[in-house]
């Protein structure tokens, strides 16, 4: 991490767009004015990674082991509904994303539908199930291949790890810690 809290961009990713110091990852939805939205993701985008074996951060193609980010639930499913991501990839995510690093108790209250809607983006969470949920906790799941699959609740493409694909399960956060009502927003991290 740099003083700022801002972990270092990896070669690997210069290439891709950046915001306050953050990579965009290459799933992020953007509005129709060029503004890419954290925590909001492109299904278009998630659906062509999963499909041609890229990594949702760097949009580049996986080598033959990688890295899924997965909550309990998905883990019990054994469904992963985003792509997977190059281990290094991974590494950043989990030090940038305050979902994965455990700093955030609640997804954003408000999503984001109503940017986009009306644009033809179609978001990774199109139920709008996750806004102002509790958070969840996050494993690694290493595998060396995934079965491409319709997700039976959300109806967007997804990864089906059976049993012989998986290499290592870990968590990576428990539920981050709940909020200090008498804190001052934002004083326990960014919003995803």
């Amino acid at each position: 991490m740099t003083p700022s809290g801002v972990p270092p961009i990896l070669v690997r990713l210069r290439h891709r767009p950046q915001v306050a110091g953050l990579v965009v990852p290459w799933i992020t939805a953007r509005t129709q004015d060029g503004r890419h939205r954290f925590g909001t993701v492109d299904a278009v985008r998630a659906d062509q990674a999963l499909h041609r074996h890229w990594c949702q951060i760097c949009g580049q193609p996986l080598p033959d082991r990688f890295v899924f980010a997965m909550r309990d639930r998905d883990l019990t499913r054994s469904i992963a509904p985003e792509a997977p991501m190059h281990p290094e990839c991974f590494h950043y995510s989990i030090t940038a994303c305050p979902m994965l690093a455990g700093r955030m108790d609640h997804y954003r209250a408000s999503g984001h539908a109503d940017v986009f809607a009306g644009t033809g983006i179609v978001l990774g969470d199109p139920a709008g199930r996750r806004p102002g949920q509790a958070a969840e906790p996050w494993n690694a799941v290493w595998a060396h291949d995934y079965t491409l699959i319709t997700d039976p609740h959300a109806h967007l493409s997804a990864a089906l790890l059976l049993p012989d694909q998986i290499l290592r399960v870990r968590p990576i956060t428990g539920p981050a810690e709940p909020t200090d009502p008498n804190e001052p927003p934002h004083s326990k991290g960014v919003s995803a």
